[in-house]
């Protein structure tokens, strides 16, 4: 793998040093003279367990081990590299490695991360990079951003460096086509922030409870649906303009409204609920609703997924574990069609770019499914899973990417830093395997992505 190498001075919400990254200018070489042979001899015995690792290089050390990144470029608290000197437990095999490194030795490792892990030009590791995906870790108020090309963690955003809580829990992101802007809810906080490309904060709207996020991509505008965790939230959403952040609030006249997806075609909203069999379609150019009721027991729906010709649509529901499948041929009347089962608690969903598959996964099964939408029937179901939460695909299809809370540690953590890691899966979607399972923050929950 080739680093990308364009500037990131902006990355300045991460660390008071990523300052440096403002300059490529060539300096001393200090990473190949000084940090290069630290890490090759002093720190090498604790990353043993990392296959695929290879220290011979800048190039190869910021391509990570098989399991994903050693170094986050601006974040050596959360880097792998720095942890496992720091942070492992007394049981572990490695803790005598990190006992015996020297305080200077760590003092200039760690420095070098937070000014950006740079190379002796000067240059950022993955300041170019293009197919980002941004991953809320709801139980430490942080984002993590993912190359979905290199597939692994390059960045953190900590809320509160910014003046958020520790209690701000990120739960969805939305992300710009272009890449030029990102939106995330935080529950506690009670507000949806926007970052520019650069990651650096530039305005926020503070709404109750705020959920799922649903951008237009042809109008400036961004909507905003309820939190789960909202036991008795306003029956509204909120419809917000990107480029000002000004809110209105529209009534949806039902409970707990937190499913959300907007048709690609026109100015139709769809909300369901997670305490009725409702939904809505909400014109908000001509300030039109109308309800859909859906029969059966409480199906609690979870979250809507447009197909990207805009003609079909899928929502799960947690409680019964169906997947209701409507024509959306006739953006104002959808209509549903079909259901199937599909195991326990289907999750977020999330069309290939051909619209012939949609993948999610089954919270409580522990699995991913995909679904063959012209047969309508369960293609393929992934094991291995640790409470599967939201999930996006790359660009070219080829590979769709999972959270998992894993509040269950179900997903047994490769070694002890004292809490309960939120995962990333990276599913290959031709071989449907597991590829890796990016370790982040804790309670990883909503995904976003451009495209």
């Amino acid at each position: 793998m080739q680093p990308r190498t364009l500037l990131l001075a902006a990355f300045l919400v991460v660390s008071p040093l990523a300052a440096a990254g403002q300059s490529t200018q060539a300096v001393a070489p200090f990473f190949s003279e000084e940090v290069l042979p630290l890490i090759q001899e002093k720190f090498a015995p604790l990353l043993t367990r990392e296959k695929g690792l290879d220290l011979s290089s800048w190039e190869t050390l910021m391509a990570g081990s098989d399991y994903g990144e050693v170094v986050i470029p601006f974040d050596a608290e959360g880097s792998l590299l720095i942890r496992l000197a720091t942070r492992l437990d007394s049981s572990d095999a490695l803790r005598p490695h990190a006992d015996a490194l020297a305080a200077h030795d760590l003092a200039v490792v760690r420095e070098w991360i937070d000014a950006g892990a740079k190379n002796d030009a000067g240059e950022v590791p993955f300041a170019d990079s293009q197919a980002l995906l941004y991953a809320a870790n709801e139980g430490a108020a942080a984002v993590s951003i993912i190359d979905m090309d290199a597939m692994v963690v390059i960045r953190t955003i900590r809320l509160e460096e910014l003046g958020f809580t520790k209690d701000a829990k990120p739960h969805h992101i939305a992300v710009e086509p272009d890449g030029s802007a990102w939106y995330v809810s935080l529950i506690g906080d009670d507000v949806v922030l926007k970052f520019n490309r650069d990651n650096e904060l530039i305005d926020q709207t503070a709404f109750e409870r705020p959920g799922m996020l649903a951008l237009h991509h042809g109008e400036d505008l961004l909507f905003v649906g309820r939190s789960m965790k909202a036991v008795n939230p306003p029956r509204r959403i909120g419809m917000i303009s990107r480029t000002e952040m000004d809110l209105e609030e529209l009534d949806v006249f039902f409970a707990r409204p937190h499913a959300l997806a907007i048709h690609p075609g026109g100015t139709h909203v769809y909300v369901g609920s997670l305490a009725e069999n409702q939904m809505a379609t909400l014109d908000y150019a001509a300030e039109g609703i109308a309800l859909t009721a859906i029969e059966g027991p409480i199906h609690t729906l979870v979250q809507f997924a447009v197909a990207p010709d805009g003609q079909s649509m899928v929502v799960g529901g947690q409680l019964t574990g169906k997947l209701f499948f409507f024509d959306t041929a006739v953006p104002a009347t959808p209509r549903l069609e079909s259901t199937i089962d599909v195991g326990a608690a289907p999750w977020h969903p999330v069309f290939s770019p051909d619209g012939r598959t949609v993948w999610f996964g089954n919270k409580m099964a522990g699995t991913v499914t995909a679904v063959d939408m012209e047969q309508r029937t369960v293609a393929a179901v992934v094991s291995g899973l640790a409470q599967p939460h939201g999930s996006a695909m790359r660009a070219d299809g080829a590979y769709v990417f999972v959270s998992n809370n894993n509040m269950n540690g179900q997903h047994q953590a490769r070694y002890n830093f004292g809490y309960l890691p939120g995962v990333v899966a990276v599913i290959n979607t031709e071989t449907r395997e597991i590829e890796k399972m990016l370790e982040i923050g804790p309670n990883a929950t909503g995904l976003g992505a451009a495209r």
